[in-house]
């Protein structure tokens, strides 16, 4: 078939009335960052490959859209906002400018396999919370995550919450840290039997733990000693956590997920997933990376998240566009609907000229 009859696989495009409805739909979203204190920011849609390359893990890389510059070198197109954003916001930020909050809403591109050819250009929108230390802004950020959830109201959603660091002390208590990728593996594929290869079953008990908040209180009161005694950092801050969730009287729409321990190595601390009714995987994902922007040179904790914004678009109760009113075309001429429609657009309405 002639390339002026197809478009690249997986690439995304929408027009007329999915348009409007996407650009209103980011347009509530933006106005609420904002309303939190957010501000805007743009990052390339291409840098240099090396810069990330170490972030990277293969199967990143290889999902990655590679090009070489005019100049030799190899370049990365956009795959991941986080990465690119940190790497900007670090050549820039000054001690002074902290704490900063920013927003973004662009696309991003990531190969996929060929069963799943729809899915190479996903459009993100997130943010980050950069240089505020501390659980109060991995709260921030979870409550922020929620209430744009809320405010589309979505049909049925939960928070999982988890900790990749709670996931390393937990390696370092058995000696297996150098296992981290390998583990991480097996948690994702929920391989019970493989991960008791390498831990006792009461470890591997936690870490397939999902619940509510008072579920997870009640299985960590149940811990074996070892368990508590070499967790306790983690888990006085999970209490803590918990405890401000139950305050903010949002608790219901979260779940302690210890499985959920971040797509990326660069997570340090909590981190989350958003589910929702009628989507085949996480809509929303985000944590604690604090280690992030100091492999650009600055170093600064940070904490965010993104969300996949066409997974949900189409799932969301939103009103069709509404068409434009046209100016009378009869017996007149342009200048003179040109007129009209001045006038009725300056009472807000949207007219076409007939």
């Amino acid at each position: 078939m002639s390339q002026q009859l197809r478009v690249p696989q997986g690439t995304e495009s929408f027009f007329l009335e999915e348009a409007v409805r996407h650009k209103d739909i980011l347009g509530q979203l933006e106005n609420l960052y904002r309303l939190w204190g957010y501000m805007p920011v743009q990052t390339p849609m291409v840098d240099f490959f090396d810069s990330y390359s170490e972030l990277l893990d293969k199967k990143r890389q290889d999902e990655s859209y590679r090009m070489i510059s005019r100049e030799g070198d190899l370049l990365i197109l956009r795959s991941d906002i986080t990465l690119f954003l940190a790497r900007q916001m670090a050549l820039i930020l000054e001690e002074e400018h902290l704490p900063v909050r920013v927003f973004y809403s662009d696309s991003i591109l990531r190969y996929q396999n060929h069963e799943d050819i729809s899915h190479n250009e996903f459009f993100q929108t997130g943010c980050e919370l950069i240089g505020r230390k501390g659980i109060s802004g991995d709260l921030e950020i979870i409550m922020l995550l929620h209430d744009q959830l809320s405010a589309l109201k979505l049909p049925a959603f939960r928070i999982h919450i988890g900790s990749r660091s709670l996931f390393r002390r937990l390696l370092s208590l058995y000696g297996k840290v150098d296992k981290e990728m390998e583990l991480a593996r097996l948690l994702d594929m929920r391989d019970y039997d493989g991960l008791c290869e390498y831990l006792p079953a009461k470890a591997a008990d936690l870490l397939f733990f999902i619940g509510t908040i008072g579920e997870f209180e009640k299985t960590t009161e149940s811990l074996t000693p070892e368990l508590k005694e070499g967790l306790k950092d983690e888990l006085v801050l999970f209490k803590q956590l918990a405890e401000q969730l139950v305050k903010t009287g949002r608790e219901d729409n979260f779940r302690i997920d210890i499985s959920e321990i971040g797509g990326q190595p660069y997570y340090t601390g909590f981190v989350f997933q958003a589910y929702m009714e009628g989507a085949d995987r996480a809509i929303a994902s985000g944590g604690r990376y604090d280690d992030l922007f100091g492999r650009f040179g600055r170093d600064v904790t940070s904490v965010g998240f993104s969300l996949l914004l066409r997974k949900i678009e189409k799932l969301l109760d939103h009103p069709s566009a509404a068409k434009p009113g046209r100016t009378d075309g009869r017996d007149k001429d342009f200048a003179e609907q040109y007129r009209e429609a001045t006038e009725r657009r300056g009472r807000g309405e949207p007219v076409s000229i007939g």
